[in-house]
């Protein structure tokens, strides 16, 4: 059996005022927006009932495999039975500079979602960046205090209440200041997925 996210998307719009602007987006908009402030309540809730950080330990396995690459080079490929393993070993030889440009890559990936202990917070903001982001590419604005009265019918309560049009504007301002390439990545992300989508009003100045 399909879900229909039509469904709870009608009722997280019905919970809004008539003159609330988002409510002049076509049903895929609508449906579109639900899901990236669904997303962004499962995220920010899954970090708040738990210390563990889940790309923290994601970060800490690529930095393991970078370190295992350079043992991998060191004691086996040049180690002291290097020869012995040769035949063993054979069409292996680039494995560990590939986990170690592995490591390098993807590290740098993971650098733009904040220091120790941040990641999975940030990871949630990009989510609630998105659909902010987007009602500004559909509507010309941000309009948060509208977005977060949407989000009032599709968080959780204890979510929900500490989430105002100014605490969005905020979070936007924070990350756009201290992580710029995570804000930029986001915002591209939006504009290429969304660049042919129709405005519902002119943008604005």
């Amino acid at each position: 059996m399909s879900y229909d996210l039509g469904v709870p998307t009608a009722k997280a719009f019905r919970g809004t005022i008539p003159t609330n602007p988002l409510n002049k987006l076509n049903e895929e908009d609508r449906k579109l927006l639900f899901s990236l402030l669904k997303l962004y309540a499962r995220t920010r809730a899954g970090k708040s009932r738990s210390d563990d950080d889940p790309l923290d330990k994601v970060a800490a396995v690529v930095v393991e495999a970078g370190v295992f690459g350079a043992k991998l080079e060191s004691e086996v490929f040049r180690g002291l039975f290097s020869e012995e393993l040769r035949s063993f070993i054979v069409g292996f030889e680039d494995l560990p500079q590939r986990l170690i440009d592995f490591s390098n890559q993807l590290g740098t990936v993971l650098e733009l979602f904040g220091k120790r202990g941040h990641k999975g917070e940030y990871f949630a903001t990009q989510w609630l960046i998105m659909a902010s982001e987007f009602v500004r590419l559909k509507t010309g604005r941000h309009h948060d205090e509208h977005l977060a009265e949407l989000f009032q019918s599709v968080g959780n309560p204890s979510l929900a209440k500490d989430l105002s049009g100014d605490a969005i504007r905020k979070k936007r301002n924070y990350v756009m200041k201290h992580y710029p390439h995570l804000y930029d990545q986001t915002l591209k992300m939006v504009e290429n997925a969304y660049k042919n989508s129709t405005p519902v009003d002119p943008p604005r100045q």
